[in-house]
């Protein structure tokens, strides 16, 4: 085992330093929530966010099932994510596949004048695994491929991340996740920056109807944020809800709330719905509905 987290890490850090030009690529795969259980949580989500789909956010957070997903992202894109883990030799480990794009988008000259239509997408295929490394603490890596497509032309670049997740009690849990690691897709030998992402979060449990969460979201080439806020049990239901905020930027900023339902017989089927608010009308509301098996 630590040979293999040996190569991965040196995966991560040959990738971590890929040469890049100025700018930073689209790939808004890479950057949206993909799944309502990340959303849910606010802006740390992806740290903090337990499930298959994990995989795609803190792979230390990794568990066995399978997650699908579908809904609406920024700029009108249409959003959709599956996800499927699964537990060998005592390793959990996960595939995720996510795509988000968008049809209909005008093309214009340099006057401004509408000359077409195009379309444009953005996916991503990853892999990851998480193993225990101490009985407080799970490791995890990931690594895949994202891909962008823009009417017929396409560029692919490998991506990596990894994660750590911290359970020192069942009233606390803890988590850091690096992703957005790799090289963008080359287009005529071109290749920007990629969006790097550094979450972290944490969630206390006081009471066996209340749990309360607080995040933060870094991007080394992308705007950051962070919020917080808390998650009530009742029965089989699950609502929670907070705001994000993002430093000089309002209209990204705003509230967020989800909605869980488990059912069966050891609540083996779950169903989700989250969304968050935008103040800016060009970017629409987020939402998201995902059907999770365990």
């Amino acid at each position: 085992m630590q040979g293999v987290f040996h190569h991965l890490s040196l995966i991560l850090i040959i990738a971590a330093a890929a040469p890049a030009s100025v700018g930073t690529a689209d790939l808004l795969v890479l950057s949206s929530p993909g799944f309502p259980s990340v959303m849910m949580l606010g802006p740390g989500g992806s740290a903090l966010c337990e499930g298959p789909e994990a995989s795609s956010g803190n792979p230390a957070l990794i568990t066995t099932g399978f997650t699908a997903a579908g809904g609406k992202w920024n700029l009108g894109t249409t959003a959709v994510s599956t996800a499927a883990g699964f537990r060998v030799q005592g390793m959990d480990m996960s595939v995720s596949v996510r795509t988000l794009g968008r049809a209909n988008i005008i093309r214009r000259d340099a006057s401004g004048e509408a000359t077409g239509g195009y379309s444009y997408s953005t996916g991503s295929m990853v892999a990851g695994l998480s193993f225990a490394v101490l009985p407080w603490l799970r490791a995890g890596l990931a690594a895949g491929t994202a891909w962008e497509k823009v009417d017929y032309e396409e560029g692919m670049g490998p991506v990596f991340s990894a994660g750590l997740a911290f359970t020192p009690s069942g009233f606390f849990r803890a988590g850091l996740a690096v992703d957005g690691l790799g090289n963008s897709p080359d287009w005529n030998g071109i290749h920007k920056a990629m969006p790097v992402r550094i979450s972290m979060a944490a969630a206390v449990f006081p009471f066996t109807f209340a749990a309360f969460f607080a995040g933060a979201s870094e991007g080394l080439n992308t705007t950051g944020s962070f919020g917080g806020g808390a998650v009530f049990s009742l029965a089989d239901m699950e609502i929670s809800g907070g705001y994000g905020f993002s430093p000089g930027e309002a209209e990204i900023s705003g509230f967020f709330a989800g909605l869980r339902y488990s059912y069966g017989s050891r609540k083996t089927y779950v169903v989700e719905l989250s969304c968050a608010e935008r103040h800016d009308l060009s970017r629409p509301v987020m939402a998201g509905l995902s059907v999770r098996f365990r």
